[in-house]
């Protein structure tokens, strides 16, 4: 390949291409600047400049072929005789004070932006670990601004010094507005304190699980957006009572049938209508043969059949004040806790029947950030696992 044409497949102005070196792991690519000499000197502005040094400036490109890439970059001082200074010209297609091009830099972030390790990174660019990390700690992704769906929920990140992180989200848009450090609610104050009261106004619905620092930064921040309990939370309560109700019965049963009740358990938390006719069986070999369960299992169908069917939310209010008082009669101890969150938490779980907004998008970005941090084998440091998590999922 020609000179000229190398510099055309390089992308790079104002160089000549001296030699091309092709060694086993890398390409080396000699070169110089077609103008090399100030026009004037840039601390007092004298045009008379005299020659000073010469030398090879070694620079990181990015790969090529699984190749590194390093241009040997010929660069020559001169002094000013007025001040006595030392000047030299900088190509823009490199950065002041590092040893790397601009578009490597730019690669690393981009390859920084997927589902990919930086130890990864740094084999293949040839760099190592902790230069990498610095480059992105010159970083800093802002967040979204505040929007009129706001998902709110935790997830396990174990960085920063805590182990729980917190993801704000776009119900509606399907985008991760922002990382927080912690779900404590100093700190989650402390955030929305900062937010402008007019983005904050602009909040409509407001979703989340059933955690009371969420509900207190929704009174104290978003007191006229609608709060919404995610379905899947609340449903939870109910499948958790009756996996209680299953632990407590199970440990009372002679050891072969406490051996088949764990290996079916599964089957008593789906819903009917998703069973198999061999599942079918199953269950109701389960519930012959156990009466509280069978009342917990009744308990559970009747939830799924009479109150999650509801399309609004006052037909909704009615389904589950006849299910709470149905389960206060018929329910063992187990279903006090369930109701409580039920009666505690009504107008905003009764929400969510009328309008469309869950967190199953955060949920799904949740899956996706454990993925992350297997590959990354953990990020311990929270700025980098805040932009590892902007930049990859969006």
């Amino acid at each position: 390949m020609c000179s000229n044409n190398i510099i055309k497949f390089l992308g790079l102005k104002g160089v000549n291409i001296k030699n091309v070196r092709r060694l086993d792991h890398s390409i080396e690519i000699s070169m110089s600047l077609k103008r090399s000499k100030p026009k004037c000197c840039p601390h007092c502005g004298n045009k008379v400049l005299h020659y000073h040094d010469s030398r090879i400036q070694r620079l990181r490109d990015i790969p090529y072929q699984n190749k590194h890439v390093y241009f040997l970059l010929k660069r020559t001082r001169y002094k000013c005789p007025c001040c006595n200074k030392k000047s030299q010209i900088t190509p823009d297609f490199i950065i002041k004070g590092h040893q790397i091009t601009k578009r490597l830099f730019f690669y690393i972030f981009e390859e920084f932006g997927k589902m990919k390790s930086t130890s990864d990174i740094s084999k293949e660019c040839g760099i190592s670990v902790t230069t990498i990390l610095r480059y992105i700690d010159t970083i800093k992704l802002e967040r979204l601004e505040i929007p009129e769906v706001l998902c709110i929920d935790e997830f396990k990140g174990d960085s920063g010094g805590e182990k729980y992180q917190v993801n704000l989200a776009d119900g509606r848009n399907h985008k991760i507005v922002d990382i927080l450090l912690s779900r404590k609610q100093d700190y989650l104050f402390d955030y929305f304190l900062k937010i402008p009261h007019e983005e904050r106004k602009a909040v409509e619905y407001f979703v989340s699980d059933m955690s009371t620092v969420f509900r207190s930064v929704h009174s104290h921040f978003f007191p006229k957006s609608i709060h919404v309990i995610d379905k899947y939370h609340f449903i939870r309560q109910v499948l958790w009572t009756l996996e209680r109700v299953r632990k407590r019965e199970q440990g009372k049963m002679p050891y072969k049938d406490r051996v088949k009740f764990k290996r079916s358990k599964s089957l008593l938390q789906k819903n009917a209508n998703s069973l198999t006719d061999e599942e079918m069986l199953k269950v109701a070999n389960m519930l012959e043969h156990n009466e509280a369960i069978r009342h917990a299992y009744y308990l559970k169908e009747t939830f799924y059949k009479y109150v999650l069917v509801q399309n609004n939310k006052e037909d909704a209010r009615i389904a589950l004040d006849t299910w709470i008082e149905e389960a206060e009669t018929k329910g063992d101890r187990e279903w006090k806790t369930c109701i409580k969150a039920f009666k505690n938490w009504k107008e905003p779980i009764l929400n969510s029947f009328d309008v469309p907004w869950t967190n199953g998008y955060v949920e799904g970005t949740h899956n996706r950030i454990k993925t992350l941090k297997r590959i990354s084998f953990g990020m311990p440091n929270f700025n980098h696992f805040r932009t590892k998590i902007l930049a990859t999922i969006s």
